[in-house]
Parts: structure tokens; C-alpha cells; sequence
């Protein structure tokens, strides 16, 4: 008794967790077939992508955007960029980030004759940076960070992560197939129990032949 009440809870208990990770995985799922798509629509039309998701990898933001943190970038007509906002921009400095946007807070903004143009900071930089950003190379503003985000995703990127994500999976399906393999022959032994007690019972009911045919003989001797 105590064990089947173990398991029913072990049970529901799993349950719980697989929904809980299914729900979390199809979300994501779909956050990351939206993104997808919205990008490769605006590639197909030539054009830049209107959302990013980059991963921070320097300290120059830390305290309020930390190493391995990932934000979510909009794009952002430059117009309405103001002087405190955290941008997203692609360096013209390959050499130092190649292709590798830059996360900074803007702390100037300029209207030249070319252009709209900012000067950003990062938060623990002691200095602004010396880069003049023209308003074609920004890729938009950070609306929200996901803290952490980036570790999952290097993590996966390494060979032991790709086997966790392939092995606990897969030994979580055998964990489950095997837990219900032995509750099917645990009930299947159940069944042949009652079915044996049951014929015995039918048995020790029925008359034996022999018995059938002492009583027939009395019968027709009287």
C-alpha cells in the first residue's frame, strides 16, 4: 500500500515537471520561430532585421547589463532616440569588435548635416567612447534584458552541453517508459492472481466426475 502511495505521488509529481518544462520549451519555441521568421522576412526583402536578441560578453554596462546577459533590441527611429537610452550599434572600429554590436547608454546626440549621430558610454567606462556613432550603424534600443541568458547559450554551443540536452531527454523518456513497463506487469501479475484464485473457486464448486457418477448410480438404483 505505502508503495503504490509513493508511487501515484512520484508520479504526479513527474507529471508536473513535464508540463511545467513542455510549457516552458513550446514558448520559447515559439518566441524563437517569431523571431526567426520576422528576421528572414526582412531578409528576403533586403532590409535590416527591426529586432535583435545579443548576448553582452564585456563588463563595460555592469552594473544594470552584466556579462552573459541577453537584450532584446527594437529597432528605433533615430529621431526619437534620446540621450540615456542603451543602444545597440555596430562599431566602424572591426578591428577592436569586429562584427560584434556594442550595448552602450547614449550620452550625447548630435543633428549634423549628415545626419543624425550619437556619442555613447558604457555604464562602467570611466571615459565616453570615442567613436562618433552615425544613426545608420544602430540597430535600435534595448527594451529588456533576460539576466543570465547568454551562459545557457554558450553552454549549449559546447559538446557537453549538446549531450546533456540530448542525454537528459532521453533518459527522462526511458525513466518514464520504464516506470510504466512495470506498473503494466505489475497489474498484468494482479490479473493472473485473480484469474487462478478464480478457477480454484470454479473448481472446488463443480462436482468431480466421480462424484457425478456415484449419484447417478443412487439414482437409478432407487
Amino acid at each position: 500500500m505505502k508503495n503504490t502511495k509513493g508511487y501515484k505521488i512520484f508520479n504526479f509529481v513527474m507529471k508536473i515537471i513535464s508540463w511545467c518544462i513542455m510549457t516552458i520549451l513550446i514558448l520559447i519555441g515559439l518566441f524563437l520561430i517569431t523571431y526567426i521568421a520576422i528576421n528572414k522576412y526582412y531578409q528576403a526583402k533586403g532590409e535590416n532585421s527591426p529586432i535583435g536578441l545579443y548576448t553582452i560578453i564585456s563588463g563595460s554596462m555592469t552594473p544594470n547589463i552584466n556579462v552573459y546577459d541577453v537584450v532584446f533590441v527594437l529597432k528605433k527611429d533615430p529621431e526619437d532616440i534620446q540621450k540615456g537610452d542603451i543602444v545597440s550599434y555596430y562599431s566602424e572600429k572591426t578591428q577592436i569588435f569586429g562584427t560584434t554590436p556594442v550595448t552602450h547608454r547614449v550620452v550625447e546626440k548630435f543633428n549634423t548635416n549628415n545626419g543624425i549621430t550619437f556619442r555613447t558610454k558604457g555604464d562602467a567606462n570611466p571615459t565616453v567612447d570615442n567613436e562618433i556613432i552615425k544613426s545608420d550603424r544602430v540597430i535600435g534600443t534595448v527594451r529588456f534584458i533576460i539576466p543570465g541568458l547568454g551562459r545557457l547559450q554558450f553552454f549549449l554551443a559546447s559538446k557537453a552541453g549538446w549531450l546533456i540536452v540530448i542525454l537528459i531527454p532521453a533518459l527522462g523518456i526511458i525513466i518514464y517508459d520504464i516506470i510504466k513497463l512495470l506498473k503494466l506487469i505489475q497489474v498484468k501479475n494482479k490479473m493472473q492472481e485473480v484469474n487462478e484464485i478464480t478457477n480454484e473457486e470454479i473448481k472446488e464448486e463443480q462436482p468431480s466426475e466421480d462424484k457425478k457418477e456415484l449419484k447417478e448410480k443412487n439414482e437409478t438404483q432407487e
